[in-house]
């Protein structure tokens, strides 16, 4: 079942980058123009782009969602929903085959082993200690392919697509900068508060007042005073839910940048005990120990890196720029 997977997922994946360093988005897009996903019985479908995986839910029934609630936002909460589904599917597929590679080198790691056992270079007691190992890393690659489906099918119930039209790998994602942070802060109120909705939802409240004989007096003062006071509550709450996003994101740098410097220090050990291992001068259990470690990192480093996409994203959804940041309207353009 394994080899099954392996398979389809390597030639999904032969343009996903090796190094976990580079964290990635989805490219610009120049002309605005995005090809519309297609596929059939029988057809190969063309891996996505994150922006063509989003054009694609627009493209689709109108997102769902309370009825006072803008479109604006709306649609900034659903292409958020979906971005964070397709970072988190593309993790899962990486961290699968990082667990099916790790399985295969702990295999061939024992293979050499038995080799030596026979010529009483080895000890049978070592063949067993990472032969255990060998268990536990196919037991990872078990939870790794039910992580991926699980994932999948969130993934196909947002998209209606396959997960393996998901282009692997994503393009180079810049931090964001200070003055960018202040612009997102203020966009983010704007977004929250949303005076032009407010106000057509104020309209219809008093034509209706006005339509209602028990209400003769229409739209007062006392009435307008509460609208503003609402309206000023809600730019408030924005700002206290983008200082939460803000706060969410800097930890997933933090928590990025320190399970990356795991992965790299875990890394050099393993060459190192490969090296060691291949001379016969230290023992097979060190490095299959070695091997096991980098994995586990790699895997944590993944998750990280994903969440630290994802949170921000969620800054530039908060501030109503979802379509915008991957090139699907144009900035004079709005919902």
């Amino acid at each position: 079942m394994t080899e099954r997977f392996a398979d389809t997922l390597q030639r999904d994946a032969k343009a996903s980058p090796d190094d976990p360093a580079t964290p990635a988005s989805a490219p610009p897009v120049p002309d605005g123009r995005i090809p519309a996903p297609r596929g059939g019985a029988g057809q190969a479908h063309q891996p996505l782009t994150l922006a063509a995986v989003l054009h694609h839910v627009l493209q689709m029934d109108s997102p769902a969602g309370p009825a006072d609630e803008p479109m604006l936002r709306r649609v900034n909460r659903v292409l958020d929903t979906v971005l964070e589904t397709c970072l988190q599917l593309d993790a899962a597929r990486q961290q699968l085959q990082s667990a099916i590679a790790t399985q295969r080198e702990l295999e061939v790691v024992l293979e050499m082993l038995a080799a030596r056992v026979e010529l009483g270079q080895a000890s049978p007691v070592e063949h067993r200690k990472v032969a255990a190992r060998l268990c536990s890393a196919r037991d990872m690659v078990t939870r790794c392919v039910s992580d991926w489906n699980r994932i999948g099918r969130r993934f196909t119930q947002l998209t209606r697509l396959l997960p393996v039209q998901l282009k692997a790998g994503f393009d180079a994602l810049e931090p964001v900068q200070l003055d960018e942070m202040d612009r997102l802060a203020q966009a983010s109120q704007s977004t929250g508060a949303d005076v032009q909705f407010s106000l057509s939802l104020r309209a219809q409240a008093w034509a209706a007042q006005r339509a209602d004989p028990a209400h003769p007096s229409g739209f007062g003062p006392v009435d307008f005073g509460a609208w503003l006071s609402g309206l000023e509550e809600a730019r408030a709450q924005a700002a206290t839910v983008f200082a939460g996003a803000r706060e969410a994101y800097f930890q997933a740098v933090l928590n990025f940048d320190r399970e990356h410097a795991r992965l790299v220090r875990a890394r050099s050990l393993r060459r190192t005990a490969e090296t060691w291992f291949r001379l016969n001068t230290r023992s097979a259990t060190e490095y299959a120990d070695a091997i096991v470690e980098e994995s586990r990192c790699n895997h944590a480093m993944l998750s990280c890196l994903a969440q630290r996409r994802s949170s921000q994203h969620h800054l530039y959804a908060l501030a109503g720029l979802l379509p915008q940041q991957f090139g699907l309207v144009e900035p004079a353009d709005g919902y």
